[in-house]
């Protein structure tokens, strides 16, 4: 049978040492629990959103503009229309749907 040592009077246990990897934020988070929205476009789409159009190198987000109020402003300064563009065509069956199996 294995008792624990009850602490003598007026002790106090230590803290873990300072090189303690539980106490070390890096190391409680490995992954981050989210991903930006840029890097998940680039993942599921191939498309990098943040790539420069002239240059190729990293944009960075300076504000995201959520108010249909100012979005309205922009797009209008601009020349551009807030309606939505032309329909994609109708998506057709894959051709191998009505095909005979073997």
């Amino acid at each position: 049978m294995v008792a624990r040592a009850e602490p003598e009077a007026g002790t106090v246990p230590s803290p873990p040492p300072a090189d303690d990897p539980r106490d070390d934020a890096t190391h409680r988070r490995a992954r981050p629990k989210y991903r930006a929205w840029a890097d998940l476009m680039r993942r599921a789409f191939e498309a990098d959103v943040l790539a420069c159009p002239k240059c190729g190198g990293r944009m960075i987000v300076l504000a995201t503009i959520e108010d249909p109020a100012v979005i309205r402003r922009i797009l209008t300064h601009l020349g551009l229309s807030m309606e939505a563009g032309e329909a994609l065509p109708p998506a057709r069956a894959s051709p191998w749907a009505d095909s005979p199996s073997e």
